[in-house]
């Protein structure tokens, strides 16, 4: 009897062949037959689980993000809220993390045309900065915040990761993981210094 195939996951396992492939290559490098020989099958099998290539590039582009929302959630301590730590996951300090920011990046050009691509973008960006405003109202260090300045926070530290990461992914000797959690890291301390006073308080 055939074994029997979870349609998710092997649109998964696919969108992350393609994933590496864009990290290496651009995105004119992820065709279906280059997809469909990195995972050793047929294109035939690529095509019966993507409509066509912009189809296997949308699941590309979410899986990137969905896998870098996994190692965010992996990087958070057993039994407590770190936004911090959610934030310093999501930096390109593993080769994980430095594919999943160069698919991001690959994309930027496609989305000035692609409405669809143009929509995903601050779709994914606010659902990140939602997260991080989540953990900020359960975390000892920005709880005291109120709502207003916890989004604006978790905007502003997200728009540093950006800005770290669009400089470091292209640049990763120069831009060791340290010096990328540093800025993190300077940037929440600036932005509200009485929560990580309190947080130190509280671990006392």
């Amino acid at each position: 009897m055939p074994a029997i195939v979870n349609q998710a996951d092997r649109r998964d396992a696919l969108a992350g062949r393609a994933a590496e492939i864009i990290a290496a290559g651009g995105l004119e490098a992820a065709t279906v037959k280059a997809v469909a020989g990195a995972a050793g099958f047929s294109t035939k099998v690529v095509s019966h689980y993507f409509v066509d290539k912009r189809d296997l590039l949308l699941a590309t582009y979410r899986f990137a993000a969905q896998s870098s929302l996994a190692l965010a959630r992996a990087g958070q301590p057993a039994g407590r809220a770190d936004a911090e730590a959610h934030l310093l996951a999501l930096l390109p300090t593993t080769p994980t993390g430095v594919r999943n920011w160069k698919v991001w990046f690959a994309f930027w050009g496609y989305a000035i045309s692609d409405p669809e691509f143009s929509d995903e973008q601050p779709h994914q960006i606010a659902a990140s900065e939602a997260r991080v405003a989540e953990l900020m109202a359960a975390d000892p260090r920005f709880a005291h915040l109120d709502e207003p300045s916890r989004r604006q926070l978790a905007g502003d530290a997200m728009i540093t990761v950006l800005g770290v990461a669009l400089r470091a992914v292209f640049d990763l000797g120069a831009w060791p993981g340290a010096r990328q959690q540093r800025l993190v890291r300077e940037a929440l301390a600036a932005a509200a210094p009485a929560g990580r006073v309190a947080a130190l308080a509280n671990e006392a």
